[in-house]
């Protein structure tokens, strides 16, 4: 491990008010914290990417305010050390993040922990794309779903270009279902400064049955991910995640809202007299996302040539005694399975990417 100062524009960045939103400190977390300061410039806690996954999995939301979550009174330097006193210090109380301040209080600098080897690096990723999209007919009658339009781009653009933007060079392909499109489509991913390859399924082997179809196989933790998803995700913080929280297999989970369109009726225990009625409730799940983190030893729990979905692999891992975790993500998250998903997405794309109007 080795530390690393921030240079002054950095942390000029990375400066927060402590009134200000969740939604605004996600803004300034390039250096994955944000320094969050009062009125007159002092510090006055900071705020990781991971206590905003955390907060956001407690109830949080975009408007909460950073003060709500942020870690207060944190460890601060305030006089001059040498870089292996520095790290020494962080060591010791094993923090990865430690502001500098001045004689007031105020932040002037930022030490930030770092390993020696990027430890957000991902040695490369499978894309699920065999699926039939069944529920997206008649557009996927004659073309695989991950090749649809959205916006300018397919689905499977877009995939491929969040990939290659996070570093993601080396990806697998799983097809089945007209398949050939597909390759045709990407090639070996040259033209994108990828390496593609591909997983050809002679029977449907369901969202995790192609792994078994990898040679050779992964030699650290990879990423698997449905070819049908547009996402913004972090994906080095997924991967600094997975090993800081050394998991085998770790899991991208949405908080989604699923509104009942009735009077939910609760009865007092088990006789038929009516406690409490609800008029058209709320209720929160946290769902699966569709991307994954894995360990190349899970690969040993899937039956070869067998169709095995996603969640009987997470199953029979827990099952195994492997250390199983949940990523929440806040990023944008948009999974394609039916029409009014599709068109959804469209108009979300056209506001990303249309010209601002002044």
């Amino acid at each position: 491990m080795v530390t690393e100062k921030k240079s002054k524009l950095e942390l000029e960045k990375a400066l927060v008010h402590c009134r200000a939103h969740l939604e605004e400190a996600i803004r300034h977390m390039d250096s994955e914290v944000a320094i969050i300061i009062d009125d007159s410039g002092k510090l006055c806690g900071i705020l990781t990417d991971g206590d905003i996954r955390r907060a956001f999995l407690a109830g949080a939301s975009m408007k909460t305010p950073v003060s709500e979550i942020m870690t207060k009174n944190p460890i601060a330097l305030r006089e001059e050390l040498s870089r292996n006193e520095i790290f020494s210090l962080m060591m010791k109380k094993q923090i990865r993040h430690l502001p500098v301040l001045d004689s007031e209080g105020r932040p002037i600098g930022l030490e930030l922990l770092r390993f020696q080897y990027d430890e957000s690096t991902i040695e490369g990723a499978v894309l699920m794309a065999g699926g039939k999209g069944t529920r997206l007919r008649p557009l996927t009658y004659e073309k695989p779903k991950p090749l649809l339009r959205v916006g300018d781009d397919t689905i499977l653009d877009n995939v491929l270009k969040g990939l290659k933007s996070s570093g993601i060079c080396d990806v697998a392909i799983s097809i089945n279902y007209l398949g050939e499109q597909i390759k045709d489509h990407v090639k070996d991913g040259s033209s994108r400064d990828l390496n593609v390859s591909y997983l050809e399924e002679k029977e449907a082997l369901g969202t995790a049955g192609a792994l078994s179809l990898l040679s050779p196989r992964p030699s650290s933790s990879f990423l698997v991910m449905n070819a049908d998803l547009l996402t913004e995700i972090d994906y080095k913080a997924f991967s600094r995640f997975h090993k800081k929280e050394q998991n085998d297999f770790s899991v991208c989970v949405r908080k989604i809202k699923s509104p009942i369109p009735y009077g939910v009726v609760n009865l007092k225990d088990d006789k038929l007299q009516i406690e409490s009625i609800v008029e058209k409730p709320e209720y929160e799940y946290l769902v699966n996302a569709g991307i994954y983190m894995i360990e190349p030893h899970i690969i040993d729990l899937i039956p070869p040539n067998t169709f095995f979905d996603m969640v009987s692999l997470i199953k029979k891992a827990m099952n195994a005694g492997s250390k199983v975790g949940a990523f929440p993500i806040y990023e944008y998250w948009r999974d394609i399975g039916q029409h009014n998903e599709m068109q959804t997405a469209a108009m979300e794309m056209r506001q990303k990417f249309s010209p601002q109007k002044n």
